[in-house]
């Protein structure tokens, strides 16, 4: 009877040990925001808005200012057409023409005011938070003198005795930006002083302190990391913010008169709201959709990167 021999010197594959990849919380949180679909409205608003102001010389049908209606008919306030799709305003100009010019400066406020603003909010609430004792108090002493101040008021002051000194071009935009981010700190820094009392009871802080880490590189290597799901959605919600603080202040004469903003708009549009209806209806509309895309995106970022709510 013969016996089959197993064939034992059969090549042996090396052990497949495929290590699965570790997903990621960017992973997890972009998986997430997939599922928003809110969120991805506000995304595609916002996209829209930017790529509008990169390319608004293409896109505008007339110059910057040009007096479209006034030197080719002759009349200003002309109402919405094949020609002017959003009419025209109080001196001839093409609202449409001019919304898109003021997306670039709309935008460089939002997100200047916003990098000012969170860069302030960044520091104070890690320091105040991680390091505690008189630093903590003195700083959070500070913060709440920012928070009880009428910001709009103050805002206002500041802004008509900047804009007086450095009236021109971009400097006046520019100064704008800067009085807007210097007064809207100060409740960002408390909500991120709150995430880093919660995320510094970690056993992991406790760790890197054992093993002489020093508190500003545990602040900046290991606390900021962990809180900058919250960084994210506050900086969205901040940019939102900064566009109707200067849509407001600009409406009521205090921005900078030689920059072309929605806000300005507003302002030249208030004089005959009646007789020329169209003259603020679309540099309104128009931020109200930007606002409404960044608070839509806040709040699908604030879903998908809370780490309570991770798969």
């Amino acid at each position: 009877m013969k016996i089959r021999k197993s064939k034992k010197n059969v090549p042996v594959r090396q052990a497949e040990t495929k290590q699965k990849k570790g997903v990621s919380q960017w992973s997890i949180a972009w998986r997430r925001f997939k599922k928003n679909k809110a969120a991805l409205a506000g995304l595609v608003i916002i996209g829209a808005i930017v790529f509008m102001a990169i390319f608004s010389p293409l896109i505008a049908r007339y110059p910057l200012n040009y007096l479209a209606s006034l030197k080719e008919e002759g009349k200003i306030r002309m109402p919405p057409s094949a020609r002017y799709i959003f009419g025209t305003d109080y001196v001839g100009r093409d609202v449409f023409s001019q919304i898109v010019y003021g997306a670039g400066n709309v935008l460089y406020v939002g997100f200047g005011a916003a990098a000012i603003a969170m860069s302030l909010a960044i520091v104070i609430g890690l320091i105040s938070g991680y390091i505690g004792g008189i630093v903590d108090n003195l700083l959070m002493r500070i913060t709440e003198i920012f928070l009880v101040i009428p910001f709009l008021l103050i805002l206002l002051v500041f802004l008509k005795v900047a804009t007086t000194l450095a009236p021109s071009g971009v400097g006046g935009l520019s100064t704008v930006t800067l009085m807007i981010g210097l007064f809207s700190w100060a409740a960002n820094a408390r909500i991120i002083r709150g995430e880093v009392l919660r995320v510094k009871q970690n056993e992991y802080i406790e760790a890197s302190m054992s093993l002489g880490a020093s508190k500003w590189r545990i602040m900046f290597r290991h606390v900021l990391p962990n809180v900058l799901h919250v960084v994210i959605v506050l900086t969205t919600l901040q940019i939102a913010t900064a566009i109707l603080v200067e849509a407001a202040v600009s409406f009521l004469g205090f921005g900078d008169p030689n920059s072309i903003t929605w806000g300005q708009q507003l302002q030249g549009a208030s004089e005959a709201v009646k007789e020329a209806w169209w003259e603020g209806v679309f540099p309104g509309l128009f931020i109200t959709l930007l606002v409404l895309g960044f608070s839509l995106l806040g709040n699908g970022l604030r879903d998908a990167l809370d780490p309570r709510l991770r798969e």
